[in-house]
């Protein structure tokens, strides 16, 4: 069983995102890909998984096939850009 802790003046604000990622077995990735209306109190908890997200693309492993990645996508746009202008 996971679960959260909420220590602020407001944290009831926030409290209903954290039921929510317990009940629906949520990732921190799950949270940190959801898109809030605007910011309120319960953008702590969005805020910590962004930064436990950032922590795990930091790895090693996964840093390097993303910049393979982020490398083999621009050489194809590259090339689709040469090919449009030579048409």
């Amino acid at each position: 069983m996971w679960g959260g802790t909420i220590v602020n003046p407001r944290a009831g604000e926030s409290l209903a995102e954290l039921t929510l990622a317990v009940q629906k077995n949520l990732t921190t990735s799950d949270i940190a890909g959801i898109t809030h209306a605007y910011p309120t109190y319960s953008d702590g908890v969005w805020n910590a998984a962004i930064a436990d997200a950032r922590g795990r693309l930091a790895a090693p492993l996964i840093r390097r096939s993303m910049q393979a990645l982020v490398f083999l996508r621009r050489r194809r746009l590259d090339r689709a850009v040469l090919q449009r202008r030579h048409r």
